[in-house]
């Protein structure tokens, strides 16, 4: 389901990765439920929960207003849980890195220049706003 939208969107277009997410019910209703295990939401994605812990070290981390964001809700220790905005930002690395999760390429410096580019679209705030509106 989630691999075919890397291939068919552009990968530097915040709106048209928000314009997938409301369309999809599937991915929508995926962010209505409080909490999920990091297992369930990989399994979810499609990939291992290791390749999410990577996103985390690799990439969130890396980026202070983002990895702030990221875990504002439990002040910055890493819980077994993700929240709603969690799993929004990992489906959009997921959407960045398109079908090359899959093939275990880990270029992860286009994804990162991505975020640090459009983050002001990507705050907490601004998922709850683009959830209200759903």
């Amino acid at each position: 389901m989630l691999q075919k939208v890397g291939a068919t969107m552009s990968r530097t277009d915040p709106p048209q990765i928000l314009i997938y997410m409301k369309q999809d019910f599937q991915i929508r209703d995926a962010f209505l439920d409080n909490l999920l295990s990091r297992e369930e939401w990989a399994k979810f994605l499609g990939f291992h929960r290791t390749t999410l812990w990577r996103w985390e070290e690799q990439i969130i981390n890396e980026i202070l207003p983002l990895k702030h964001s990221y875990y504002e809700k439990h002040r910055g220790a890493r819980s077994n849980y993700l929240d709603a905005y969690q799993r929004f930002l990992s489906a959009i690395i997921y959407f960045l890195k398109g079908g090359q999760v899959e093939k275990g390429i880990k270029n992860n410096a286009q994804v990162k220049e991505f975020l640090k580019r459009n983050f002001m679209h990507l705050r907490r705030k601004d998922f709850e706003q683009w959830k209200e509106n759903q």
